[in-house]
C-alpha cells in the first residue's frame, strides 16, 4: 500500500509540475533581466549630427613629415585645453573663388572632378584607385599626401575615399580613414575638412562586395567623424539618386562614375554647400539645404550621353 501510495504522489507531483512550470517560467521571464535587456535593444539610429571629436590645433608650421599619432592628434589634445567653446561654421553659397586655397584628395571621382568639373583654381591629390590604406605610400606628380599637405597651408580639405575599401571590413576601413583625417587635422590645423560622402552605385554595378548597402554603412560611420566645427561630413547622394536611394542609371554610363557633364553640377553643388566659419550655427541642418539644392538640380531632364572621352570609367576596384 505505501508502494501505491508513494506512486501515486510521484504521479501527481509530476502532473503538477507539467501544469505549473509554463506558468511560473512565463512569470519568471517577464521580471527577468533578460526580458528587460532585449526589450531595451532597439535598432540603433544613425544620428545625423556629427560627434565633436576634432577641434582647432595649433597654429605653428607644421612639421614636413608624415603625422605618427594614431586617432590622437595634437589639435586632439589642445581641444581637451580649451576654455572656450568654438563656433560652428554655417553653409552658405560660395563662389569658384572659395576654392581657391582647397585641396582636393580622392580616388577616380575625384580625378573625374579635377577633369571635367569647373574648380580649375584647386589643387588635387587623387588617383584612380587610390584607398585609405595605400594613400601613406602613393606618389601623384612626385609627391605624397604628406608632401602636397606640408606645402603651402590649405583653407579647406576635401576627402573622398572608399569606394575601393568599402568590400573589406567596415571597421578596418574606418581606422584607416580616421588615421588620415586625423593627420590631415595635425599637419593642416587651421584647415576646414569636407568629408565627402561616397557616391552609390547603380544597381547594375553592384557585386558582393561593392553595394549601396556597404557604401551607407561606410558613410554613416565617416559622418561621425565631423565635429560641424573643424570637420563637416557632406553627401551629394541626393543629387545624383533615383528614387530607390541607388546611382540614377541615366546619369552614368558604367554605374560607377557620372557622366562627364554631371561633374559641373557636383561643383555648383559644392559652391552652394561651404562653410562661412565664425558665424551663428546653422538654422537648418546642413542635409536640409543639400535637399533644396538637389530638388533644383532634379528638375533638370536626364539626357543620356556617352562618358566624355577620356573620363575615369570600369576602375579597378583594389580590395586588398
Amino acid at each position: 500500500m505505501n508502494n501505491l501510495k508513494k506512486g501515486l504522489y510521484t504521479i501527481i507531483l509530476l502532473f503538477t509540475c507539467i501544469v505549473a512550470s509554463p506558468i511560473m517560467f512565463r512569470k519568471i521571464w517577464e521580471n527577468s533581466d533578460i526580458k528587460q535587456q532585449k526589450a531595451a535593444a532597439r535598432a540603433p539610429v544613425i544620428s545625423t549630427q556629427p560627434a565633436d571629436t576634432d577641434s582647432e590645433g595649433s597654429t605653428e608650421a607644421p612639421k614636413e613629415t608624415q603625422p605618427t599619432s594614431e586617432g590622437e592628434t595634437a589639435a586632439a589634445t589642445e581641444a581637451a585645453t580649451s576654455a572656450s567653446e568654438p563656433v560652428k561654421g554655417t553653409f552658405v553659397q560660395s563662389g569658384p573663388e572659395y576654392f581657391d586655397d582647397a585641396l582636393f584628395i580622392g580616388d577616380s571621382r575625384t580625378v573625374g572632378l579635377r577633369d571635367y568639373g569647373t574648380l580649375k583654381n584647386a589643387d588635387y591629390f587623387c588617383d584612380i584607385g587610390l584607398s585609405a590604406y595605400k594613400i601613406n605610400e602613393t606618389t601623384i606628380g612626385g609627391s605624397t599626401v604628406w608632401g602636397a599637405l606640408n606645402a603651402k597651408p590649405y583653407g579647406k580639405i576635401y576627402v573622398m575615399l572608399g569606394i575601393n575599401e568599402v568590400g573589406n571590413d567596415i571597421e578596418r576601413t574606418v581606422s584607416a580613414y580616421r588615421q588620415l583625417i586625423d593627420g590631415i587635422r595635425e599637419v593642416q590645423p587651421d584647415a576646414i575638412i569636407y568629408i565627402e560622402g561616397n557616391l552609390h552605385v547603380t544597381p547594375a554595378a553592384e557585386t558582393s562586395l561593392i553595394s549601396n548597402e556597404r557604401l551607407n554603412m561606410l558613410n554613416s560611420r565617416m559622418s561621425e567623424m565631423a565635429d560641424g566645427v573643424h570637420t563637416y561630413y557632406i553627401d551629394i547622394n541626393s543629387v545624383f539618386d533615383d528614387e530607390t536611394g541607388a546611382l540614377t542609371a541615366d546619369y552614368t554610363s558604367d554605374g560607377i562614375h557620372v557622366l562627364g557633364k554631371y561633374y559641373t553640377t557636383w561643383c555648383e553643388w559644392l559652391c552652394a554647400n561651404t562653410v562661412s566659419q565664425g558665424q551663428p550655427a546653422a538654422a537648418a541642418p546642413a542635409e536640409n539645404a543639400q535637399a533644396e539644392e538637389a530638388a533644383t538640380y532634379a528638375s533638370e531632364p536626364a539626357e543620356t550621353e556617352t562618358a566624355t572621352q577620356g573620363l575615369p570609367q570600369n576602375e579597378e576596384f583594389s580590395n586588398q
